[in-house]
């Protein structure tokens, strides 16, 4: 299958000459709230989505999100609902009241929150992924995805093999770990991970524990 991973993370002109070579960008509206018209410059004809940020401290505020798409975003670019970590009921009140105000972003789904949206939208972010183990995150997205969704999926932070091969409607996701904060992130170039990067090709394979339980 098919999927697509997006570059997140470029706040920086020297970021943005790095990542140029993928089509795809994830930005934040937190990290990009006082807004570089150098960047102006490396969005024609990429496909971007905005994110509000607010896994980021001092993160921007619910009337700035709106204040800065209203400035910003274009009409090609996709954005996401503001939402609030840990808490379904709040993202799911942000969903609905950008909503009635007449914008148009891709929800995201926070564990607790009303999975009917699997059914219903035609994308879907699912955040809350990084913070688990990797044990957590396995048996969440297998109890999540276990029956036929209907919506395109973006696993928010996400970027390995392992976490979109058992679901095929896992299609995108994003990552931070190209900028070289460590000798972690070192110990590639910026060209060299970029090659994880983009539209990418991932074979379907169940989890075994979810084959066990077919037979």
């Amino acid at each position: 299958m098919k999927r697509i991973i997006y570059v997140a993370g470029v706040n920086r002109k020297h970021l943005a000459e790095q990542a140029n070579s993928v089509p795809y960008w994830l930005l934040s509206a937190t990290l990009l709230r006082k807004y570089p018209h150098w960047l102006d410059a490396y969005l024609i004809k990429r496909t971007v989505i905005w994110d509000p940020g607010t896994f980021t401290e001092d993160c921007i505020s619910y009337q700035g999100y709106r204040a800065f798409i209203d400035r910003h975003v274009k009409f090609r670019h996709q954005y996401m609902q503001y939402d609030e970590i840990g808490n379904p009921e709040a993202t799911e009140w942000y969903l609905k009241d950008m909503r009635r105000r007449g914008y148009r972003p891709i929800p995201i789904l926070q564990p607790g929150g009303d999975e009917r949206m699997l059914q219903t939208e035609s994308l879907l972010f699912i955040g809350g992924l990084v913070p688990m183990s990797e044990l957590s995150r396995t048996q969440y997205l297998d109890n999540l995805l276990n029956s036929s969704v209907r919506a395109r999926l973006h696993l928010l932070g996400m970027m390995r093999n392992e976490w979109f091969a058992p679901y095929s409607a896992a299609v995108q996701g994003d990552n931070t770990s190209w900028i070289p904060r460590s000798e972690w992130n070192r110990r590639k170039t910026p060209a060299e991970w970029m090659l994880e990067y983009g539209e990418q090709w991932v074979p379907h394979q169940p989890h075994k524990t979810v084959q066990l339980t077919l037979f």
